[in-house]
């Protein structure tokens, strides 16, 4: 099953480079590709993949066949003294499987490697959706530090302005005291951010198990988006790997309980053999068969065990599928949700913001407006565009934990 062709339309369409990026800035696709080579996690399913593969190949085995010598009558007493009466048997035997044990055994086994190499593509789905939740986590900082950049250089502005109405003698000197203390705020603010960036470029890189050579992240939240349909996010949840790792553990379990039920059918071995009698010189020819006399069922512990498990499988694909459901609509609503509240804070919120702070400057410098009018427009208006990134980095959170869980494509198609 291929579910990762939407992290592909994901890196391709979602992902818009920045053109005069520097050698240290990593792309989303680089960051994926670099998980897909070297995550941890990703790696160890090789192995698991391979030793199921191994037990294919045990399934495959077919019992070796036995020799065994006998010697009778000797080292006894009377007539059966010594060796001159004794007779020697050498047989070879074959145990014989029956009820297609070696088949379903095999058959068993297959699945068995089938469903591990489809947890490893679910697990896929699932590291490279972490890897670009965090890629976008670092995007969305970067963002906030460039707001705060340009929230420090409007307090810096008016500091320039403050001082000039300061050496007027329009304004005592402590206003640009009080910018001033602004400004330190505000340059706290920002370098507490570049250690939370440290701190995030680190993790992102954990999941390649990579060294940190980048220094920033190349991208940007491309706007606007088509939100995914309902009746299109409750299709994809029968596709869902959560979901899938049921129906393959359904399929697995039919497999190995078939395989129980044949082994618990009798086999039968069969010999064949020579006899050397010592006393008369002579030789014949014997032939063996044997079966266990199945009075109790060995296997009846873990066709019953494998019946319960069955049936607790089939209860959890109904209760699993509904609560998908549920957690889909509930993304989608969220998604809504954001996605209002940001055409509200571009279409009217930002430029009423942006307007009562060019008012509010002029009037400081024309002496009509107090400080603390501009300090709070300065504020209000920083507030909104923080606000708009959150939200921004909000829908596409909702749109790679809708992906991840459902492994469809609802960010990539539409680009």
């Amino acid at each position: 099953m291929k579910y990762l062709y939407f992290v592909a339309a994901f890196c391709l369409g979602a992902l818009v480079p920045v053109a005069t990026a520097a050698t240290t800035d990593l792309k989303l696709k680089e960051a994926l590709q670099k998980t897909i080579k070297n995550n941890p996690e990703l790696l160890e399913y090789d192995y698991k993949i391979r030793a199921a593969g191994a037990l294919i190949e045990q399934a495959e085995f077919s019992a070796n066949p036995r020799v065994s010598a006998e010697i009778e009558n000797f080292a006894g007493s009377g007539r059966l003294e010594g060796i001159s009466n004794s007779q020697l048997t050498v047989s070879f035997s074959q145990l014989i499987e029956l009820g297609d044990k070696r088949q379903l055994r095999v058959k068993a086994a297959t699945e068995k490697e089938k469903a591990q190499r489809a947890e490893f593509e679910y697990r896929q789905i699932e590291v490279l959706a972490e890897t670009t939740q965090r890629f976008y986590d670092i995007l969305k900082l970067q963002q906030v530090a460039h707001t705060s950049e340009r929230q420090i250089q409007r307090t810096e502005r008016l500091i320039k302005v403050a001082q000039e109405r300061v050496e007027a003698g329009a304004v005592p000197k402590s206003e640009v005291i009080r910018i001033k203390l602004q400004l330190e705020r505000q340059y706290a603010f920002s370098d507490e951010l570049n250690g939370k960036l440290k701190k995030q470029q680190a993790e992102l890189a954990s999941m390649w198990a990579g060294e940190l050579n980048f220094t920033r992240v190349s991208g940007d939240f491309t706007f606007p988006l088509s939100l995914p349909e309902k009746a299109n996010v409750l299709s994809a949840v029968n596709r869902a790997p959560e979901y899938l790792r049921l129906l393959d553990s359904e399929q697995l379990l039919q497999a190995q309980a078939r395989a129980l039920a044949a082994d618990s059918k009798s086999d039968i071995t069969v010999g064949v053999g020579a006899r050397y009698n010592n006393e008369f010189d002579d030789v014949g020819l014997i032939v063996q068969a044997s079966m266990p006399l199945q009075f109790t069922d060995p296997n009846v512990g873990r066709i019953k065990q494998s019946r319960l498990l069955h049936q607790s499988i089939l209860a959890q694909q109904k209760q699993v599928r509904q609560q998908l459901k549920s957690l889909a609509l509930s993304l989608v609503h969220s998604l809504q949700t954001h996605q209002s509240y940001l055409q509200k804070i571009n279409q009217r919120l930002m430029p009423l913001s942006e307007q009562l702070l060019a008012q509010t400057q002029q009037g400081y410098a024309r002496g009509t407006h107090s400080l603390l009018q501009v300090l709070d427009a300065q504020t209000e208006l920083a507030k909104l565009e923080y606000e708009k990134i959150s939200r921004q980095h909000a829908i596409y959170s909702d749109i790679i934990e809708l992906e991840r869980m459902t492994g469809q494509p609802f960010l990539g198609v539409q680009q």
